[in-house]
């Protein structure tokens, strides 16, 4: 090859490299990451696309469910809600065989039948991106629950002895932080049990000394059946005691029903409305401010 091809060749090679320069880095640059599709961050529903947007905005429909030993308490809540929105209230009871209620089935209550869905804990960052809860509507307590008329409260404990708490509930998680903080002479044995009613049972059974529970759900045994009357509220001492506010879940687009929502229930607390319907009920809880 004479020098005049090979320097042609050259100056047409170093032509191409900017080219090839732009493709490697197309080639080689990382892809950002693209957004989740919709049914990523949501329950996935059976036609959930199709299902048309509530347009009644004439009445408030909530859903309320038979399974939660709350319910009456919560259809009240929610008509007195309706009726300071100066809506209609519809009250939907929500049908299911199940023990407890999945959270896909909540999501599809809400897109076909109701705006609020009663009777939510409202746990810090407990709630998927596709839902949001309200205002609290009242608050509620764990309560130390036992049929032993020596035990007041949990200082009358003595080491050793068992205490049967509801599983994973906060009121737990509290329990067992303060209790391994001792030393070790001094712990009581914690027994995590499956549900309310299976702490309270092993409480009657004398399985355990003391029942750590939903103070709601012994409220709603206790008026089911006459079992449970046996059994009483402990002062928690010297743990303090373990709250939540409860209220409803929405769908998160709701915004401005949600805000509407917020505002009457704070109304409603204020006046005293609430308290008067937890009254009623002789319900274990108070307005939450």
């Amino acid at each position: 090859m004479t020098k005049t091809k090979l320097a042609s060749h050259l100056a047409s090679a170093v032509s191409k490299l900017p080219r090839i320069a732009a493709l490697l880095f197309v080639c080689c640059t990382p892809v950002a990451a693209q957004p989740e599709p919709e049914f990523f961050d949501r329950p996935y529903v059976y036609g959930q696309w199709e299902i048309g947007r509530k347009t009644d905005e004439s009445k408030l429909r909530y859903c309320v469910d038979p399974r939660d030993g709350e319910w009456q308490v919560a259809a009240a809540i929610g008509e007195a809600i309706a009726n300071a929105l100066l809506l209609e209230p519809v009250e939907i009871v929500v049908e299911s065989d199940f023990e407890t209620e999945d959270i896909t089935r909540v999501y599809r209550h809400l897109l076909e039948q109701c705006s609020l869905y009663m009777g939510f804990k409202l746990l810090p960052e407990g709630y998927d991106p596709w839902s949001m809860p309200t205002r609290g509507f009242y608050d509620a307590k764990y309560a130390f629950v036992t049929d032993d008329p020596n035990i007041k409260s949990l200082q009358d404990l003595a080491p050793k002895q068992i205490i049967g708490a509801a599983l994973g509930t906060t009121g737990h998680v509290r329990l067992a932080n303060y209790n391994n903080a001792q030393a070790s002479e001094r712990r009581w044995r914690i027994f995590p049990i499956g549900t309310n009613p299976l702490a309270l049972d092993a409480v009657l059974s004398g399985s355990v000394d003391v029942a750590l529970v939903w103070e709601p759900s012994l409220w709603a045994l206790q008026h089911a059946d006459d079992k449970y009357k046996a059994l009483s509220v402990l002062s928690s001492a010297p743990l303090p005691e373990t709250s939540l506010p409860v209220g409803a879940l929405m769908l998160s687009n709701e915004t401005f029903l949600r805000n509407s929502i917020d505002e009457a229930v704070a109304a409603l607390v204020s006046d005293g409305t609430i308290d008067a319907i937890l009254a009623e009920f002789n319900f274990p809880g108070q307005g939450s401010r």
